[in-house]
């Protein structure tokens, strides 16, 4: 099947980011809104964000060019002739059961449709539709035009045919696709956000360390681009919270912890509000927060949990070492994969902080079978040679 028309299904930061890839990678665009004030906002910023593009020199085609392979509606009739469809509205089921229903039948049969969701299951969405094998998500980063990460995750009804396209649609839009073998809570990229998120918690909340300190080792030490107080005030702490739940009430062991849920309560959502662990210049305005440059927090020790969330995927096949690494370097910017993190530091230093940690009562902290057999055998990292890469 060749894709020549993709429609995209709500018009906001991320509908409007994966519309104007589209268009820029040569397809014909449909974007659907329920309202034309929404339609309309998207238009204008598409415009700017293409215009800029252009006067950078990093597209060569003329804007009108680009922007006239985009139609605009909040009708589902431009769907009729779509080869591929992608929804992008919030992280509501019902709302997207519904979107699919009317996707699956004004389309075409051949036409894929696909979910942006980071966090409700595939398969749910899909058995909304009468073509269940052709549902698949497709998990783009924010913004879309810039970031160069997909997830591409296949529901337990998906067919490969309907996956290896998405993949090559993906690489068509010059994005990097990382695929699931299966699907799981929060695929890869919000299981080892989360995990992150929770040791750095955990340290603060059991005194090892404050929120300053965290934050320098992360952006010191590992050479993050932000602390990780900083990033999730960034992402937003309702959208944290959000995501954690989702993991929990889905089966992903909890680490208790309130710092996060606690800031949402005081309604300190981060960059957003203009308050959250750090004060911000204005709401929606960031500014990096000035942190000490040192800091007592061992990055081995910080890194320690999402380690082991990452070997447990590793364990289940659901992706590789270096699937792991490609999402946290073209999803988060990290400078180096996590994995590669994890070998430098060595692997005995992170299995010793997870046997501590969970000694202390914190069940998500047991260390897989897969990283016990490591340590058995001397895989230790870089300094032996081998770890999860070979050196």
């Amino acid at each position: 099947m060749m894709i020549k028309k993709i429609v995209v299904v709500g018009a906001g930061t991320m509908g409007h980011g994966i519309a104007e890839v589209a268009a820029l990678s040569g397809f014909k665009v449909g974007l659907i809104d329920i309202s034309w004030d929404f339609l309309n906002r998207a238009k204008d910023r598409i415009t700017e964000s293409v215009t800029r593009l252009y006067e950078k020199g990093q597209i060569k085609e003329k804007v009108e060019d680009i922007l006239g392979r985009i139609e605009f509606n909040t009708s589902y009739d431009i769907a009729k002739d779509a080869d591929f469809a992608i929804e992008a509205v919030p992280e509501n089921l019902e709302l997207k059961k519904n979107i699919f229903k009317s996707l699956d039948e004004i389309t075409p049969s051949h036409t894929i449709l696909a979910t942006n969701t980071s966090s409700i299951p595939i398969s749910d969405i899909a058995e909304a539709t009468r073509r269940k094998d052709k549902v698949i998500g497709m998990h783009f980063f924010n913004p879309p035009v810039i970031m160069k990460l997909v997830e591409v995750i296949p529901s337990k009804y998906t067919s490969d045919e309907a996956t290896n396209l998405t993949i090559e649609l993906a690489k068509r839009m010059n994005k990097i696709p990382v695929k699931l073998k299966y699907e799981i809570p929060g695929f890869v990229s919000n299981r080892i956000f989360i995990r992150l998120l929770q040791e750095a918690c955990r340290e603060v909340e059991n005194g090892e360390g404050s929120i300053e300190e965290v934050d320098s080792a992360a952006r010191n030490k590992l050479k993050l681009p932000m602390g990780l107080f900083e990033l999730a005030d960034y992402v937003g702490l309702d959208v944290v919270v959000d995501i954690w739940n989702v993991l929990v009430t889905r089966g992903t062991l909890d680490v208790k912890c309130s710092l996060y849920k606690n800031k949402v309560f005081e309604k300190s959502l981060g960059v957003k509000s203009g308050k959250g662990f750090y004060n911000y210049p204005a709401p929606g305005k960031y500014m990096k927060a000035q942190l000490p440059s040192e800091s007592k927090v061992d990055p081995a020790k910080l890194i320690s949990l999402a380690v082991n969330e990452a070997s447990w995927m590793i364990e289940n096949e659901i992706v590789s070492a270096k699937d792991i690494d490609t999402v946290m370097i073209y999803g988060f910017n990290f400078p180096k994969g996590l994995l590669e993190m994890a070998d430098e530091l060595g692997l005995d230093n992170v299995y010793k902080y997870l046997k501590d940690i969970y000694a202390k009562g914190y069940d998500a902290y047991r260390p897989t079978k897969l990283l016990e057999k490591m340590i058995k055998e001397g895989k230790l990292g870089k300094k032996s040679g081998e770890g999860f890469y070979k050196y």
